[in-house]
């Protein structure tokens, strides 16, 4: 199979679950807003040789960014159901070059300042995305954030803690997925973290940075 049928594949396979992986039942829009969405703003060359997919679900986007460009990456998720079915349908299509990891991603200490590259397209406002993705790449590492039209707002309340997790924003990309308007929000970590972040998510939600 070529990358293209392993990733059409895979859609079919979260599609048809037997547990809520994506919120698509229609296979030609599952493909369009999570294959085409995850990979289309991305540059090769920014993602380095290994990443972390936080807040995973579905593998949504980790499994596509590792078999379109054949790259190690981790896959991390508090889910145990889902990260276990995301592992099982991988090993099914021969995706090998996956770590899954079940658990709260503040929780994993070990990880920190590991990756060359963090990702989340998970729905929380940015300044708690960036607290859950920032300690875990290394110093001059990128955060990848898939964002919505309202990100600008979001942008304005993360000013603290963009300040204080020592990253900036280097790029804002903008495009389409079948008509709807999509942003990368790419940040690049200057300095490492201080040790006292990721906090626990308790604090993380009551008083966000």
């Amino acid at each position: 199979m070529n990358k293209v049928e392993i990733l059409k594949k895979y859609i079919f396979e979260i599609v048809n679950a037997p547990l809520n992986l994506t919120a698509f039942k229609d296979l030609d829009l599952a493909y369009n807003f999570l294959v085409v969405d995850s990979l289309k703003p991305l540059r090769e060359e920014e993602i380095g040789n290994n990443f972390l997919d936080v807040g995973t679900g579905g593998g949504v986007p980790g499994v596509f960014i590792s078999v379109y460009y054949d790259l190690k990456g981790t896959l991390i998720d508090s889910s145990l159901k889902k990260i276990v079915y995301v592992e099982k349908i991988c090993k099914k299509l021969g995706i090998k070059k996956l770590n899954f990891i079940h658990g709260r991603v503040e929780e994993k200490k070990d990880l920190k300042e590991k990756f060359d590259s963090v990702f989340a397209k998970a729905v929380a406002e940015l300044r708690i995305l960036l607290e859950l993705t920032v300690p875990f790449a290394k110093k001059n590492g990128k955060i990848f954030l898939y964002k919505g039209i309202n990100y600008m707002k979001e942008l304005k309340n993360a000013q603290n803690a963009i300040q204080k997790l020592n990253v900036k924003l280097i790029d804002v990309r903008e495009y389409e997925i079948l008509d709807r308007k999509r942003f990368l929000l790419v940040f690049e970590k200057y300095d490492y973290t201080e040790k006292i972040y990721p906090r626990k998510f308790s604090k993380i939600i009551k008083n966000p940075l």
